[in-house]
């Protein structure tokens, strides 16, 4: 590959060096086995692998690479490398199963001649004796912000055929500079929607192939077998565990490059944004972890009265509220609104979400008095500094309505909600987990009114979101499914 590609070999993509559609003229993997005999058929022209020979360059395979050939070579070396580094294996002792290299390509070739395709039942058998015999799935994802993995059929099969193989492990990494793009940006606030729209990247019915008859074929199998829905929810479980241990493992990282108890702000404001995802994710106990280790360090530093502790205070706060700890949610939030007031005036922006937020406690409360004082109050601020069509308007709005829903005003929840609808459609996409929570709300309102069949239309829609980008056991995910299932019994 450096003879033929001196200035970018590292840059040189698989589909680069061996180009299938290019009938009579070798890449390089062809050239290197033309003159070999295969082993399998007694032929000339072997696979790559069949022209290696000695311990350090072949074996058998302890992991089957899962990749597309879109991938570079340099990106395909930095995660196997970076596989051998993280699990403390010797390189030269780990043997890889590859497709490029360990199919015969001479054989695929003169199919193609032929106009012949191998049958799918073969290829499928074929390819499941060999997930199940290596046993180790390693799948690559890049880039991590729309992961050309998760748009190939043929390898999210493979990833889903592994999953739900016994005994078979799944192991997903990206390369290094990938991850680090990854974790740089856990500081910025757009982090979190770019994160979640690789969690609920996945659609089967969207994916690519090379040959549309295995495309139709795959798709025909995961239909029949398990459906798109839980096909696409288990594929996105898969990604979502692998971010949080990286995410995770990060934040451990960090942590660890700072003297014990000393305060290093980029530390706080990675541990800050980390909580944010956790929370997010419905991760509770890894979110306080994550935002104490902030508290920890500015409260040493500066003292509890500092400003700098509005934000963990209102951070820990919220998980708080999402564990059901009400009391200590609004002690919390308290002194937050203190700090806020004393420091910045009481038509802040930052008093605004505190009030929203303990608006929120009140009402699961049953105060709703309490609830609507301070909601309002965060309302105005909101609509002063900026705009009512504003989409942090419209949470305060949000806000009010469960307010009313809760009070049992159904309809003038149901028309405040509606207000918010094409505000955040515009803000979040259609497909948002913001949508889904508004679709699940108006879902209330109807089921409310005796308007099951509307009800369960918007139920339907807020659980196909939830599955993909939050995962099967998630709070909300779950909590929506029962909601489906009593309503079931009242259509």
């Amino acid at each position: 590959v450096r003879i033929k590609f001196p200035d970018s070999a590292e840059d040189t993509k698989i589909y680069e060096i061996e180009d299938l559609n290019k009938l009579d003229e070798n890449g390089i993997i062809r050239e290197k086995s033309k003159d070999a005999t295969c082993p399998i058929d007694g032929r000339q022209g072997a696979a790559y692998v069949h022209t290696l020979q000695g311990d350090e360059h072949v074996g058998p395979s302890s992991i089957m690479l899962s990749y597309t050939w879109e991938y570079t070579i340099g990106d395909i070396i930095d995660v196997l490398t970076n596989y051998c580094t993280n699990n403390n294996l010797n390189p030269k002792e780990v043997y890889v199963w590859i497709c490029c290299l360990c199919v015969n390509q001479h054989r695929v070739i003169e199919k193609k001649r032929k106009g012949e395709v191998v049958p799918f039942e073969e290829f499928e058998s074929v390819f499941f004796k060999r997930v199940t015999s290596i046993g180790h799935i390693l799948a690559m994802m890049a880039p991590w912000t729309k992961p050309e993995y998760l748009f190939r059929v043929w390898c999210i099969f493979e990833l889903f055929t592994a999953s739900q193989t016994d005994g078979c492990k799944v192991t997903i990494e990206m390369p290094s500079k990938e991850r680090e793009d990854f974790l740089d940006g856990v500081s910025d606030e757009n982090h979190i929607d770019n994160l979640f729209g690789v969690l609920s990247a996945t659609n089967v019915e969207n994916a690519e192939a090379s040959y549309e008859s295995d495309r139709t074929d795959i798709l025909h199998i995961v239909k029949t077998n398990t459906g798109y829905e839980e096909f696409n929810v288990t594929i996105n479980t898969l990604i979502r565990k692998w971010v949080l241990r990286l995410i995770e493992d990060a934040a451990h990282l960090k942590l660890e490059g700072v003297a014990d108890g000393e305060y290093d702000e980029d530390c706080v404001d990675f541990h800050s944004r980390v909580g944010v995802i956790f929370l997010e994710l419905g991760e509770y106990n890894l979110a306080i972890d994550m935002y104490n280790v902030a508290l920890e360090m500015v409260e040493k530093e500066f003292g509890c009265d500092h400003d700098k502790m509005y934000y963990p205070l209102a951070s820990i706060a919220g998980v708080l509220t999402g564990q059901g700890k009400y009391e200590e949610a609004l002690n919390n939030h308290a002194k937050a609104l203190t700090i806020v007031e004393n420091k910045w005036g009481s038509d802040d922006e930052r008093l605004a979400l505190i009030l929203y937020n303990m608006g929120d406690v009140y009402r699961m409360q049953d105060e709703y008095d309490k609830a609507i004082d301070v909601l309002n109050r965060a309302l105005a601020i909101k609509k002063e500094k900026l705009g009512q069509d504003h989409w942090k308007t419209a949470v305060i709005l949000v806000g009010i309505a469960n307010v009313l829903l809760g009070q049992g005003k159904n309809e003038e929840a149901k028309e405040k909600y509606q207000q918010v609808i094409p505000i955040w459609e515009k803000e979040f996409g259609s497909d948002s987990v913001e949508m889904a929570t508004m679709m699940g709300n108006i879902a209330i309102t109807l089921y409310n009114q005796g308007k099951y069949k509307d009800a369960m239309e918007k139920y339907n829609r807020c659980l196909a979101i939830y599955e993909k980008v939050y995962g099967i056991y998630h709070a909300e995910t779950i909590r929506t499914r029962n909601n489906i299932e009593i309503l079931k019994n009242k259509i």
